[in-house]
């Protein structure tokens, strides 16, 4: 591994709390002494082990990952960052987690990581990849759309609706819309009518 390879880019492993205190109990890693007291605290993902020695009088202190924005254990952002892109159940995974015995947050950090940090950076991609797509779009001369609308439920008494447009020669969807039935129209199938 290359030096200043970004934190989501560097390998991560599993390890036990034993193999961290006979690491950390061996001697101080301050003055060399021999036997240091040793205590740990997590953080989600996160362990920072606390050495005191008893010699040298001074603490040690070691974090298991780096901080994101000088605050955030970068384990945990990318833990709800894998989460949210693989689609999968953050209840399922920290029921794998528990059944594992490995250290993680609660759900409702899970939720607050999605809404203070990775609904903003992806709306704010999408933005910018709607732009770059709209650009390219201008430029072509004979650009086909293609749209299409689904509802959430079959019938007249769907609450939603998504519409969506295609631009054929680049095959890329260009801008799609959620919209939800207001009380005007009667079904959904009306709203465009």
């Amino acid at each position: 591994m290359e030096p200043g390879t970004a934190c989501k880019d560097e390998p991560k492993f599993i390890v036990f709390y034993s193999a961290l205190l006979a690491a950390f109990s061996l001697f101080c890693f301050n003055c060399k002494a021999s036997d240091p007291s040793v205590s740990m605290d997590s953080c989600g993902t996160m362990v920072t082990v606390n050495q005191q020695c008893q010699s040298c009088k001074r603490n040690f202190k070691w974090r298991s990952q780096p901080y994101i924005l000088g605050r955030y254990p970068a384990g945990n952002l990318l833990l709800s960052f894998a989460v949210l892109m693989a689609g999968a159940s953050i209840g399922k995974i920290l029921l794998v987690f528990k059944h594992m015995g490995l250290s993680a947050y609660g759900s409702r950090t899970f939720f607050y990581h999605q809404s203070r940090f990775l609904f903003p950076v992806i709306l704010k991609y999408w933005k910018n990849y709607q732009a770059r797509l709209i650009t390219k779009v201008k430029d072509l001369k004979d650009a086909v759309w293609s749209g299409d609308g689904r509802f959430d439920s079959m019938g007249h008494s769907a609450k939603y609706g998504v519409y969506t447009l295609l631009c054929s020669p680049i095959m890329k969807i260009v801008h799609f819309e959620l919209l939800q039935v207001k009380a005007e129209y009667k079904s959904s199938s009306k709203m465009f009518t």
